[in-house]
């Protein structure tokens, strides 16, 4: 077995930390790059999206065809599963967008792509190394996984197709539910930070992964140009220092941590957060930190720890004793002060208590997690009582106890549980969009209709239209009847 030299503080201080620090400003120029806010945005075309479908598919068929059986890798074997291979469905997609043709056109569009030629070139290169290959396994599969509920989502309302339907499977990964993408990035990275990877190794592996975060920003240059049109948020150039930050609250608030957790959006309350001491009002950004939203773990919490170490766990949420420890800490910190404050307010100051203001960082995450308002630390399926045994929707349903049946159960007989047990954690890679899902209309069924734990408005006009219609018609026949009998 391949174990980990860094033990037990792995999760906080492994290898995944250090590549996403390292390469954080590679990562993010590439969220904001012009072909991804066309995304956002949903301003791009079909042809676009389909070169696009079709530069990624000749990149995972040639992953893919040299990743190994399970046994002859022990490397990639500690991450690996096929449930992430990613060239099939691509296939699906653009089978869907191009026709039954769509091989021949896919492969005009890659030769007439200088940047994926050459990011295949390097492959065939990296293949030799099992550490150059990983860094490809790393970068792609987590990306898809992190940013692609989102994506996915946003490309599903530009086609009028529900998530991982034809045509946008490139983002549905079976076995990973809706929302649940977090944590099985979460489980990669654990994983991931088990390999034991000599300082020589991992430093060529950082250079691997820039170039792959270069040649990939280029591939995503090429698709933009063929039909150039401004994204949603897009800002040209970043780097000039002409943004201007939001102006502060009107009203500067002094919260300790206990009421700090007051502010999660629930019932349409503002939404906070504390970092480095500083309120910063999140709520512009309900879909992502409100209730259900992909980074809700964050709100109502000190995330400082979480951020300047990317950290996966929610264990690292309120730990007001910590300090940056590594320079590359310190950075990452303020790189997401810098980021974070130039998109929400500051709404004041978090104050340090006696009873907020631990003895020890160890002491305070016990503290938090044990609190009733800390995020929880098991699934949602588990802090509800179960799954809908009619629709399969989370909840305690009303139409299981009438039948006397039970939740749903897995093969082993235990209850659903997302991941690893764990709350859905927010750094997939980090973007602050990346694990954003809404609900889609394949849980619209007719068992979901049926439930009463899940009607809803539509669901009860219709009930009542059908009720008076047959009404009126049980009259109109019934009166005719009469007239027939007599």
């Amino acid at each position: 077995t391949v174990m980990s030299k860094y033990g037990t503080i792995a999760r906080t201080d492994g290898h995944s930390k250090w590549f996403m620090q390292k390469t954080l400003k590679e990562h993010d120029r590439s969220m904001d790059h012009p072909w991804m806010q066309m995304i956002y945005n949903q301003s791009f075309s079909i042809s676009q999206y389909a070169a696009w479908l079709a530069l990624n598919h000749a990149l995972f068929a040639a992953m893919e065809a040299k990743i190994k059986a399970p046994g002859d890798d022990e490397v990639l074997d500690m991450v690996h599963e096929a449930a992430l291979l990613r060239s099939s469905s691509l296939e699906v997609d653009l089978a869907r967008l191009l026709g039954p043709e769509w091989r021949s056109e896919a492969e005009q569009m890659v030769s007439a792509s200088p940047a994926t030629r050459r990011y295949l070139e390097a492959l065939g290169e990296d293949a030799s190394s099992q550490w150059l290959f990983l860094s490809h396994h790393f970068l792609q599969y987590n990306a898809v996984l992190a940013g692609g509920s989102y994506l996915g989502e946003m490309v599903s309302q530009k086609l009028c197709v529900p998530h991982g339907a034809p045509g946008v499977r490139f983002y549905a990964f079976e076995g990973v539910g809706s929302g649940k993408e977090p944590a099985r990035v979460q489980k990669y990275l654990r994983d991931f930070d088990k390999i034991e990877i000599g300082e020589e190794d991992r430093a060529k592996m950082l250079v691997a992964m820039k170039r792959i975060y270069a040649d990939t920003e280029a591939m995503m240059t090429e698709c933009f140009e063929l039909n150039p049109v401004k994204g949603k948020g897009y800002k040209a150039a970043k780097e000039d220092g002409t943004d201007v930050p939001p102006p502060p609250c009107a009203e500067q608030l002094e919260l300790d941590l206990e009421q700090l957790q007051a502010f999660k959006g629930e019932g349409g309350v503002r939404i906070l957060m504390s970092l480095a001491g500083e309120l910063l009002e999140i709520s512009e950004g309900r879909e992502l930190y409100g209730p259900g939203g992909g980074y809700a773990m964050l709100a109502g919490h000190d995330v400082t720890r979480c951020l300047a170490t990317m950290s996966l766990e929610a264990d690292d949420l309120d730990d007001l004793s910590w300090k940056p420890e590594t320079p590359e800490d310190e950075e990452t910190l303020a790189n997401w002060r810098n980021r974070l404050k130039a998109k929400y307010p500051v709404a004041g100051k978090l104050s340090v208590t006696e009873s907020s203001a631990p003895s020890s960082s160890q002491g305070l995450r016990k503290r938090a997690t044990a609190s009733s308002g800390a995020a929880p630390a098991v699934s949602a399926e588990a802090a509800d009582g179960g799954t809908c045994p009619i629709s399969g929707k989370v909840g305690v349903c009303p139409m299981a106890s009438i039948m006397g049946i039970g939740g749903a159960k897995t093969a082993g007989g235990d209850k659903k549980t997302a991941g690893d047990g764990k709350a859905s954690a927010f750094m997939g890679g980090k973007s602050m969009v990346a694990s954003v899902q809404k609900n889609n209309s394949s849980e619209e069924s007719l068992f979901y209709r049926l439930c009463p734990l899940h009607w809803d408005d539509k669901t009860v006009k219709m009930l009542i239209i059908v009720a008076v219609t047959s009404w009126i018609s049980g009259i109109f026949v019934g009166w005719n009847l009469r007239k027939i009998m007599v």
